[in-house]
């Protein structure tokens, strides 16, 4: 049988499954353990999405617009300009994509971003510190192939192709992308790094081992400087 509490009258959770947790928590501890779990929870997700937008904000302020697209020509004035409008954006887009994933498991949601990031940040972090063959083009190329792939397959795949969009099969069969996106992105950066043959990817090789040995023992790093 079906607790009304919990369940509506065609039996379905009430809230959809995200609220699995905040109804078993009722169940447990009633309304005081849920107020203090939605409290932490409300908390939680306040802390990073503010933390996630400035730190979205000042790199595309200062890294993007300052250090590569006006580089020595940005003020701190635009700058701050910049990350302003960029804040705005991403709030903008962040909102979008909330009212689109609505129904949407909220393990799911979070799961896309770590398979996004397995497959942008997890082969250039392991290639960094344990193949003296990558270089900056490799990098870069490894870098936008696992980005593109994971979120094109994303879309492609059943819980966005299907559920999001409405389309009646998916493109891709399979809700997590970096089986195929991960192995493409190691692909990218061995491919684009020993085709390298640049005056840059030599410095880039000959540096691997100073690289090395400051990572696992701190010797030669330099001292903070004042900016």
């Amino acid at each position: 049988m079906f607790n009304p509490e919990y369940h509506d009258a065609a039996g379905n959770l009430i809230g959809g499954r995200n609220m699995v947790v905040l109804h078993l928590t009722k169940f447990l501890g009633g309304n005081l353990l849920l107020g203090f779990v939605s409290a932490v929870t409300f908390a939680t997700i306040l802390a990073v999405v503010s933390g996630l937008t400035l730190a979205a904000a000042a790199t595309i302020a200062h890294d993007l617009y300052a250090l590569t697209l006006f580089p020595g020509k940005a003020t701190e004035n635009s700058e701050l300009l910049i990350s302003r409008f960029s804040v705005i954006g991403i709030g903008i887009l962040g909102i979008l994509f909330g009212i689109a994933f609505e129904k949407q498991n909220v393990v799911f949601v979070t799961n896309m971003a770590l398979a996004v990031a397995g497959s942008v940040n997890a082969p250039i972090l392991l290639a960094a510190m344990y193949w003296r063959g990558l270089t900056t083009r490799g990098a870069i190329v490894g870098c936008l192939v696992g980005l593109v792939s994971s979120v094109g397959l994303i879309i492609l795949g059943p819980q966005v192709w299907v559920d999001i969009i409405g389309m009646e099969k998916p493109l891709f069969p399979y809700v997590y992308p970096t089986v195929v996106s991960a192995p493409l992105a190691f692909f990218a950066l061995w491919f684009f790094s020993v085709t390298d043959k640049t005056s840059r990817a030599s410095l880039d090789r000959a540096g691997f081992d100073e690289q090395l040995v400051r990572s696992e023992t701190g010797l030669g790093i330099a001292d903070a400087a004042e900016h």
